[in-house]
């Protein structure tokens, strides 16, 4: 006799407004397309080797065709609020797979879930986190690290199969090629980078903020993250702060920031005070991401969490890429 799982209380929460944008994202509608609803199970049976677990139904009703999304799971006791579990469900499809379509229904089951009190009364809620669509355009607040590292696995998928706008954007350059530092120069070692950075003009007279790093240590270096932080140098009043990505896009070892190599940014408008002077401003690196996969740095920004969501996808392409080559002719 086949028995049924059985399920407790579950409950549903989708979140009905808009994430921020990257500088190559659109935002799109203002309610997500993607339904979920989620249950606790005490007998999956085989599914599952302790029999429990989480059963996630899902249901993608939108016109654009759907690339990847990233689910928050959270069970919890309904008379005490206690929570015995929180998780993510996500998914992330590559630009020459098929995308997930207008209508399409599937199931997950998570089986990683810590243990329920014996009799707890248990509601499931699920709120849909990021949805990334065929277009590059984003819905939803994107709160979780996982959410960014999911659109930054998705941009890296990119890089070795199509341009994208983006690659401008992280891509490094080199100081030939760059508008390096030439007046107030600073020089500043952090971890294995030593970053000189001043002002550089536009050929219109601008001033620009200008930053090039160079690798001190020992170690190849495939990426880092920095941010630039504006302020008024009277009161330490932050007055703006951008944050720069500059990685190798094609998982080409060689092409790292080699051990004396120097890798230099886009130039950066200053920040000006009421009284028409330029701002003060302070350079923090955030991330490091070595050859061999170790960080160095606090991993505070979002954007260092999409870093490494785009070393996932450039090594996920490139793996899929080896296999496809490899495989024996019929």
């Amino acid at each position: 006799m086949c028995h049924k799982p059985a399920l407790l209380l579950f409950a549903l929460a989708l979140v009905p407004f808009l994430a921020a944008a990257a500088q190559d994202e659109k935002i799109k509608i203002a309610v997500s397309p993607l339904s979920v609803t989620a249950q606790f199970s005490t007998s999956l049976g085989a599914s599952c080797n302790s029999g429990k677990g989480l059963v996630v139904q899902l249901h993608y009703a939108g016109a654009q065709p759907l690339r990847g999304y990233l689910v928050r799971l959270t069970a919890r006791d309904t008379v005490t609020g206690k929570v015995f579990t929180e998780q993510t469900v996500q998914d992330v499809r590559d630009s020459r797979e098929p995308m997930i379509a207008d209508g399409a229904e599937w199931t997950r089951t998570i089986c990683s879930v810590a243990e329920i009190d014996a009799g707890a009364a248990v509601v499931v809620t699920a709120v849909v986190d990021v949805l990334k669509f065929a277009d590059g355009s984003i819905w939803g607040p994107a709160s979780l690290p996982g959410s960014h590292r999911l659109i930054g696995t998705i941009d890296g998928m990119d890089f070795r199969v199509k341009t994208t706008d983006l690659l401008r954007f992280v891509s490094p350059i080199l100081p030939r090629g760059g508008p390096v530092p030439v007046e107030d120069i600073e020089f500043e070692t952090i971890g294995p980078l030593r970053i000189e950075s001043g002002i550089w003009r536009e050929e219109s007279g601008q001033t620009m903020v200008a930053v090039e790093a160079t690798n001190v240590g020992t170690a190849l270096i495939r990426g880092y993250v920095f941010t630039t932080r504006f302020f008024d140098p009277d009161n330490g009043a932050s007055l703006r702060s951008v944050t720069t990505k500059e990685l190798e896009t094609q998982g080409i070892p060689s092409h790292y920031l080699l051990p004396g190599a120097t890798w230099v940014a886009g130039p950066r408008k200053f920040s000006y005070l009421a009284d028409g002077s330029r701002a003060s401003y302070k350079i923090t690196l955030d991330l490091v991401v070595f050859s061999d996969g170790s960080t160095f740095g606090p991993k505070k920004s979002r954007e260092s969490d999409e870093v490494l969501g785009m070393f996932r996808g450039i090594d996920i392409t490139n793996l899929t890429s080896r296999g496809a080559s490899e495989t024996p002719r019929q």
